[in-house]
């Protein structure tokens, strides 16, 4: 007797995708494939997250529940997304059931020095915002 799945719960915490490109671009069904293959290598995607619904991605996205769900099985194929056992129609970031994924060294690497390259600038507006504050407040002091 084939096992039955519960529905899925409403309100269940999904990870974020980030939508289709702007129009002319690349093709969103692949965008939406390669957004979760980087999220998976930048590790924004954790084993465990949950996907987002199917027809919340087709808005998202704005693809059909085909085109959807195609991806949605290139992405299984890829052994980054597995279905959930307890749950109808609900999928989880599955990183190669023990097998994790790493990226390439140059990948890792790229990513580290952009991510680098970024809190440097975020830590320079920072200084100087704190730089303007001590001025203005050491200004009002000696008046």
């Amino acid at each position: 007797m084939a096992e039955r799945k519960r529905e899925r719960p409403a309100g269940l915490d999904t990870l974020s995708l980030p939508g289709p490109p702007p129009a002319g671009q690349e093709n969103p069904a692949e965008r939406l494939i390669g957004d979760v293959r980087r999220g998976v290598e930048q590790r924004r995607y954790l084993r465990g997250m949950i996907f987002p619904e199917v027809a919340v991605v087709e808005r998202l996205y704005g693809l059909s529940e085909k085109e959807v769900r195609s991806a949605i099985r290139q992405l299984r194929d890829e052994e980054l997304l597995q279905l959930h056992d307890d749950y109808q129609e609900t999928y989880f970031i599955d990183v190669g059931r023990g097998t994790p994924r790493t990226p390439s060294r140059e990948s890792t690497d790229t990513g580290l020095v952009a991510q680098v390259a970024e809190l440097t600038t975020r830590l320079q507006e920072l200084s100087s915002r704190v730089q303007a504050l001590e001025s203005m407040v050491l200004g009002r002091d000696e008046r």
